[in-house]
């Protein structure tokens, strides 16, 4: 489980650094930075299973999220302790500040696993990245060539297995076919009626959990199904007629996939595309929370997303089900509802604001200085909406004047 975070200088983290718990919920106005804690976390899970070359381009290049007007290193680095073996990774991304810095930087990223430490370096030289350094190679080849040692190796299995999940509506109701042995829902949803077709052939219990859990977060929802549907995709061929040139078009093609269908108390066979956006977002959500391969840390946005405050709280305990038979998973979301914090002790929320430069303060709810009078006698939603989040901006700017 990671157990701590710090960023320096990505996007408006300019300076943030947090403890995190098993199930947390980030909490703050919009634009205050609650998405970029998810993404920077779901970055250094990337680039902890990946080279940095393959994550450290087009909309994720470091210039792109650099703190705007910042100046210095861009520093990401989390640490916790997973199956009792402690843990870190760090990412330094250095600019060369009389270049421009969309074609010269350099990035170093350090792993720890236990008492081995590994480190290695690329630097991107116009549309050139070359990779400077690496720990000295004392695996088989097969291990070597992507994560350099049988350490690095288990430690991308943990932490790299994270997923964030940013689900839509049209993804999660859509027709779907897959050509995967396993089908595997996509981050934004899609796939999901291949998901939940083949896990009711291949893994049923799974399937009647998923559809279970559902039910109690949607009482008037008696049961999930798949039926054959036709999905139309686009497909690309490259023609070539006698010798001539190789020509690109788009064909359309179908295919026979599966379509998910609601059965709901009163107003049975309902196409997904009919149904609520709550409800397919619960679907979808348990989808990913119920299937393996589970990952270890699971990134939510808007998780209380068009749910009413009684849905909210039992999917709250929903997912506290799934955490107690799975020891090694962890949930950090997001949101703006302080019926959903009312379930969540305040040590658990985090809340973020926005200070005059534009940059990211954060601090647990149980770091308002008046917390303990009010500990005892107000539930953690009630004091959200009572203190709000500009006392966690003021002692930021205190904290920076004092330091």
């Amino acid at each position: 489980m990671i157990q701590q975070v710090s960023f320096t200088n990505f996007k408006s983290l300019r300076r943030v650094d947090a403890h995190l718990g098993r199930f947390m919920v980030i909490v703050g106005p919009n634009g205050s930075g609650k998405t970029s804690i998810l993404d920077g976390l779901h970055y250094l899970a990337q680039v902890t299973r990946w080279p940095l070359a393959g994550i450290m381009h087009g909309v994720f290049a470091p210039p792109n999220l650099k703190s705007r007007g910042s100046t210095g290193d861009m520093k990401l680095a989390v640490s916790g302790t997973f199956d009792e073996v402690n843990a870190e990774v760090a990412l330094v991304v250095e600019y060369d500040d009389n270049e421009n810095s969309s074609s010269r930087w350099s990035g170093t990223l350090t792993r720890r696993w236990g008492d081995v430490t590994e480190e290695s370096s690329e630097r991107k030289e116009g549309s050139r990245i070359v990779k400077q350094a690496a720990s000295p190679a004392r695996t088989p080849p097969q291990v070597e060539r992507r994560h350099g040692s049988p350490e690095m190796a288990e430690l991308a299995r943990k932490l790299g297995s994270a997923r964030k999940l940013r689900l839509h509506v049209a993804a999660l109701a859509a027709p779907s076919y897959s050509e995967d042995e396993t089908p595997r829902l996509d981050t934004d949803g899609s796939d999901l009626a291949s998901v939940l077709a083949d896990a009711a052939a291949r893994t049923p219990e799974a399937f009647q959990s998923i559809q279970d859990a559902a039910r109690q977060v949607i009482p008037t929802l008696e049961r999930i199904r798949t039926r054959r549907a036709k999905v139309q995709r686009q497909e690309h061929q490259r023609i070539r007629i006698d010798g001539s040139e190789a020509i690109e078009r788009s064909i359309d093609r179908f295919y026979w996939g599966q379509q998910l269908v609601l059965d709901f108390k009163g107003a049975p066979d309902v196409p997904a595309p009919l149904a609520s956006e709550g409800t397919l977002l619960i679907i979808g959500l348990l989808t990913a929370l119920w299937m393996d391969p589970r990952p270890r840390l699971l990134l939510l946005d808007d998780i209380d997303k068009a749910l009413h405050p009684r849905a909210q709280e039992e999917l709250v305990t929903q997912i506290r089900k799934i955490l107690e038979m799975s020891p090694d998973l962890q949930v950090i979301a997001t949101s703006h509802s302080p019926y959903l914090l009312d379930h969540f002790d305040a040590q658990d929320v985090l809340l973020t604001a926005l200070q005059p430069d534009g940059s990211t303060a954060c601090a647990r709810l149980t770091d308002h200085p008046d917390f303990d009078r009010w500990k005892s006698t107000t539930r953690s939603g009630e004091l959200w909406s009572f203190v709000g989040e500009d006392w966690v901006a003021q002692r930021a700017s205190t904290a920076q004047e004092q330091g």
